[in-house]
């Protein structure tokens, strides 16, 4: 039996319709769904339930989330909602849970997660992969000193994590991510993912860089892993121009939102959707002002 979590939006509903489905298929064995939901509506629960219907379901779970719970945390252009530190509270919402999966919602998962919840991880709370974009000189000086990273290559990507559950709650992993990501604001570039390194440093294993692989490193091919649609632009966005589109909107065809494509309105969706990623909000501007100050 394997047990995946999500945190399902309004504005990633298709990309969760996506990421699941595509993890059923995949799947030899029975799959449960836990899906932590920030404002979504009934209808889009049903809908989500319904683009999951497979025979390898188990049990789906939708688990209400109120944003308040980590309204003072810090949010950037890239990420503007603070969703993603939803995954922080797991394992208080999966009590009877001992082993999951998390999975971000902007995936395809090409190969059987059973692997992964059997998976050794040898005294380790998680595992996951390495983050392809730390080899920069600018990232490892900010790995090093933002982050005080001791092994600043031993930073991971969040979009996929094995999470032993039991050892979250033994180790309280939950509460020291919230206590970083509350008293370390604008350090945080990388927001719940910079939290979670600083608090698993030396605990989690490194995983196959196969099982959370960008769309821009993965082969036209791929089919062994997970591909990972980083970037602000994703494949359900009218301005979207990279690989696996295609491969993405056949697996949104055997969902309830089959059919559905972005609006396109003669390229000016595009045009919109790249002019709101540049406007930061007023609490971002907030956050730019106060750290220029502090810096001077």
């Amino acid at each position: 039996m394997v047990n995946i979590v999500i945190v399902a939006t309004a504005n990633y509903l298709w990309g969760a319709a996506v990421t699941v489905r595509s993890a059923l298929e995949a799947c030899s064995t029975t799959l449960n769904v836990y899906a932590i939901c920030v404002d979504l509506s009934q209808d889009d629960k049903q809908q989500l339930s319904n683009s999951w219907q497979a025979s390898n379901l188990g049990t789906i779970s939708f688990i209400d989330f109120n944003l308040e719970r980590v309204n003072s945390f810090r949010s950037t252009l890239l990420v503007k909602s603070k969703s993603p530190y939803a995954r922080f509270f797991i394992p208080e919402y999966l009590g009877g849970v001992s082993r999951c999966i998390y999975l971000d919602t902007d995936l395809i998962v090409c190969s059987d997660l059973t692997e992964l919840q059997l998976l050794d991880l040898h005294g380790k709370s998680s595992a996951c992969v390495i983050d392809g974009g730390i080899d920069t000189p600018q990232q490892q000086q900010r790995l090093r000193e933002k982050l005080k990273l001791d092994n600043p290559r031993q930073y991971f990507n969040s979009g996929v994590i094995v999470m032993d559950l039991d050892a979250w709650r033994h180790h309280e992993i939950q509460s020291k991510a919230l206590a970083v990501a509350q008293e370390n604001h604008d350090l945080l570039d990388q927001m719940d993912q910079d939290a979670l390194n600083i608090v698993l440093a030396g605990d989690w294993l490194v995983l196959d860089p196969k099982w959370n692989t960008s769309k821009g490193r993965a082969e036209a091919g791929f089919s062994d892993g997970i591909i990972h649609f980083l970037g602000k632009v994703k494949p359900w966005h009218a301005d979207y121009a990279a690989n696996f589109q295609d491969r993405w909107f056949a697996l949104l065809d055997r969902t309830a939102f089959a059919g559905q494509r972005p609006v396109q309105l003669l390229g000016i969706a595009a045009a919109y959707r790249k002019f709101i990623r540049t406007v930061p909000t007023l609490e971002m501007v907030k956050g730019k002002l106060r750290r220029l100050i502090r810096s001077t």
